[in-house]
């Protein structure tokens, strides 16, 4: 891709580096960081310059061009994004990307490392070929460092396709330093670091030290909260910590003081990502990405559980719920948005799609309501609201900062949060599996506004 950095002019590398800030909110990190960029160069350098004949028809090689763009209007596309380690040999962070335009969804699957493999045949026997060693069993994110990143796709990305019954299209892998250099320009990212954070491996050079709470993140800060690895529930815990930082990330590279660091992330974008996606497949995001929702923007996370085998410790997906999973993220065909009459039709001006399944109720899960507005009583107006509903609310506080602005609520079982949507539209969802109570309500000031 650096050719093609260098044929941009600085006014193209500034209009495309802004679609992909907005991408890359979508998807996060680096996945669309190429996309961005794709769209960029491919709008600027093959839909641009059309030429008529003289009856004003188009010439045969720019109807082609015409019958693409048309066709890229819908799309459903599978991406694998892989964050690699500081020696660049093991894909410690692995997310599996769903675009599907005619839903209007972007839905993330993320991959626990430790996830135990069995290499097939047709896997060792291209390992023979290109090392000329011979594996059975693994965990995933170990696949390129006996295969290489450079056969990716023959290990790590047949891997997920065979273990997930899907078709990955393209993939995107991004280094620690491409990380910390981006959430640098971007300022920082404010998270609320949800436990203390201290681990020293100095073998590793990796040394972290987070205290809990909300505070600003520099890139190194933000290596460490990712890269994080100490929790009771292992891989599972660590994967949602990545969810909530990705979600604040995305929402400060939608902010408007962002724009304005486009031109900084150029030599970020070209120096450090390898992706197998080309310019033409990346045409197909830009009507998409151009009316994209965040609120559709959701996380998953592979299903199972973690424990020892053979002193060895693995993820084990849950067969059974996978399938689920699988369809919900992969094959769902719900319009997002879509909503329905009191007479069971569609709101006028909609296509009769599938409807969306409400949120499931349950009011045995203990609640506990946190003030951040600054503006006393909300806490308790809140906890009355909510007893009224037919919940119990177990304790109230002030948060330990009073001037938030979005409501968030944290929950074990982010399924669970889904209901108190209804009291609180805009609130932010987050699972966080050390809260006291099953639901952590913090009430931002959006809430009194």
């Amino acid at each position: 891709m650096s050719r093609v950095n260098k044929e941009l002019s600085m006014s193209q590398q500034k209009k495309l580096l802004k679609l992909f800030l907005k991408t890359i909110a979508i998807t996060m990190a680096v996945c669309t960081v190429v996309i961005g960029v794709g769209i960029g160069a491919y709008y600027g350098f093959i839909y641009d310059g059309k030429k008529a004949k003289p009856d004003g028809t188009l010439s045969a090689e720019d109807q082609e061009k015409e019958d693409q763009k048309q066709a890229v209007s819908v799309i459903n596309q599978t991406i694998a994004v892989f964050g690699i380690d500081a020696d660049e040999t093991r894909t410690d962070v692995i997310f599996v990307v769903n675009f599907n335009s005619k839903t209007n969804k972007v839905k993330v699957l993320s991959i626990p490392r430790d996830t135990k493999v069995e290499w097939t045949e047709t896997q060792r026997s291209k390992l023979r070929e290109y090392k000329g060693t011979n594996i059975y069993t693994t965990k995933i994110n170990e696949m390129t460092a006996y295969g290489g990143i450079e056969n990716i796709r023959d290990f790590t990305i047949n891997q997920i396709e065979n273990m997930l019954g899907v078709k990955i299209d393209n993939y995107v892998i991004i280094n620690l330093e491409a990380f910390r250099k981006i959430v640098d320009t971007i300022g920082g990212v404010e998270v609320d670091v949800p436990s203390r954070m201290y681990y020293r491996d100095r073998a590793q050079g990796l040394f972290i030290d987070l205290q809990p709470g909300l505070q600003l993140l520099d890139g190194s800060k933000a290596e460490q909260l990712v890269r994080f690895r100490q929790y009771l529930n292992g891989d599972v815990d660590r994967i949602q910590v990545q969810q909530l930082f990705l979600k604040a990330f995305a929402a400060k590279i939608m902010s408007p003081q962002t724009i304005t660091k486009v031109p900084q992330f150029i030599p970020i974008l070209f120096s450090y990502i390898k992706t197998d996606v080309s310019l033409s497949q990346i045409a197909a995001y830009y009507p998409f990405l151009q009316s994209f929702n965040m609120n559709y923007l959701s996380f998953n996370t592979l299903p199972g559980e973690g424990r020892y085998e053979g002193g060895i410790s693995y993820f084990f997906p849950d067969r059974q719920a996978m399938g689920t999973l699988i369809e919900e993220v992969f094959f769902d065909t719900a319009v997002a948005g879509e909503t329905i009459t009191t007479s069971g039709g569609l709101n006028a001006g909609t296509e009769d799609k599938e409807t969306p399944s409400a949120p499931s109720v349950d009011k045995t899960v203990t609640i506990e309501v946190l003030n951040a507005t600054g503006v006393s009583g909300i806490a308790g107006r809140t906890k009355d609201t909510l007893e009224k509903q037919g919940y119990k609310v177990e304790r109230i506080d002030n948060y330990s900062r009073s001037n938030l602005e979005n409501t968030i609520i944290y929950a074990k079982d982010v399924r669970k949060a889904e209901q108190f949507k209804e009291y609180f539209k805009d609130a932010l969802i987050e699972a966080r599996t050390s809260i006291d109570y099953d639901i952590q309500i913090v009430i931002g000031k959006q809430y009194i506004n």
